[in-house]
């Protein structure tokens, strides 16, 4: 079974950076710098030790999670814990860092999140972690 988990803390480690994060975007710029957890279990986001507003990239990873397990034939009350933890370093910028996206139209600058992100799953018997760093960015304004 560890494999199983191993793919699945790697899942949602990377599910974390898709492309649904750009809905919690503002959100991220609120926050700021600092660390985020995420429960899949409980359904929980908090900002260092203060509960948040679920983030809209909760229900991806949820639907993630849910997949991951229906499609290996395991009951989701098999899980004990399920938690990412980002460690997120915003910035802002004046030019994109990231040319590999293209953002049209005119922008007053960027913002940038470097995400570092640690997932943690278990069950009652084995635990997996899985790491990954990202960085994202977006328009301050528009895009």
């Amino acid at each position: 079974m560890s494999g199983f988990l191993q793919q699945l803390a790697d899942t949602l480690c990377h599910g974390f950076c898709g492309w649904n994060l750009q809905h919690d975007k503002r959100a991220l710029v609120q926050l700021g710098t600092g660390r985020l957890e995420v429960d899949l279990v409980k359904r929980t986001c908090r900002f260092e030790r203060d509960y948040i507003p679920r983030l809209a990239i909760l229900n991806t990873l949820l639907a993630q999670f849910r997949h991951h397990l229906e499609a290996n034939g395991m009951a989701p009350e098999g899980i004990r814990s399920a938690i990412l933890t980002i460690e997120i370093t915003t910035e802002e910028r004046e030019d994109q860092k990231d040319k590999s996206v293209l953002w049209f139209g005119e922008h007053d600058g960027f913002v940038g999140c470097e995400l570092r992100i640690c997932c943690t799953v278990s069950t009652a018997d084995e635990g997996c972690k899985s790491e990954h760093s990202s960085y994202v960015e977006w328009p301050r304004k528009g895009g």
